[in-house]
């Protein structure tokens, strides 16, 4: 990374100095350090479950992970942090093409700002539900970025199969073939 020594006018008071006629000092501040170039580049990601809602906080989050595909270098990871969206926007109400059902007030979703000085082909992933690591699924795209051209709004959407299944007990197996036995489990829609 590069060192940039960042310079700034302290001004003692506004007043005395402009009734006076002086100009501010510019003193040198300690080096700050600056991010390699290029253009922040934002881009949303959500975990959806399959024709449900958004994989958020409630169900334990989904982990997203952006890597760049030609160097497998990690460009940005994180939780899908939030609610599970609109029920009405999308359960309820008819869909139109284009659309945002998505984006809506407390949706959950990872939002990344990357800083790309060329256009990279990136990998997304999403692991999830991770509140029930035997529920846990893997979803993944892989699509080009451009500098300076943001994903926002519904983003990047990775579609998990939306239910967890949880073991709770079976019952004695007689292990004859066509007898009957129960299985309990606690079945979730993530």
């Amino acid at each position: 990374m590069k060192k940039l020594l960042v310079l700034t006018q302290t001004v003692a008071s506004i007043g005395v100095f402009s009734v006076l006629g002086l100009a501010a000092a510019v003193v040198p501040q300690e080096s700050a350090t600056v991010e390699p170039t290029g253009l922040p580049t934002k881009i949303m990601v959500r975990a959806i479950s399959r024709d449900a809602k958004v994989i958020g906080t409630n169900v334990g989050a989904a982990r997203i992970t952006i890597t760049d595909v030609d160097t497998g270098e990690v460009l940005a990871e994180g939780l899908t942090l939030g609610g599970a969206g609109s029920t009405a926007k999308l359960i309820v109400e008819p869909r139109k093409r284009g659309e945002s059902i998505y984006d809506t007030q407390g949706a959950a979703g990872f939002l990344a700002t990357l800083n790309l000085d060329r256009p990279k082909m990136v990998e997304i992933t999403a692991v999830g539900p991770l509140g029930d690591e035997q529920g846990n699924q893997k979803a993944s795209k892989t699509m080009s970025l451009v500098p300076g051209q943001d994903i926002l709004g519904d983003g990047v959407l990775l579609e998990i199969h939306g239910f967890t299944l949880k073991l709770i007990r079976v019952d004695e197996v007689s292990g004859k073939v066509g007898v009957p036995y129960l299985v309990r489990v606690n079945l979730m829609m993530t």
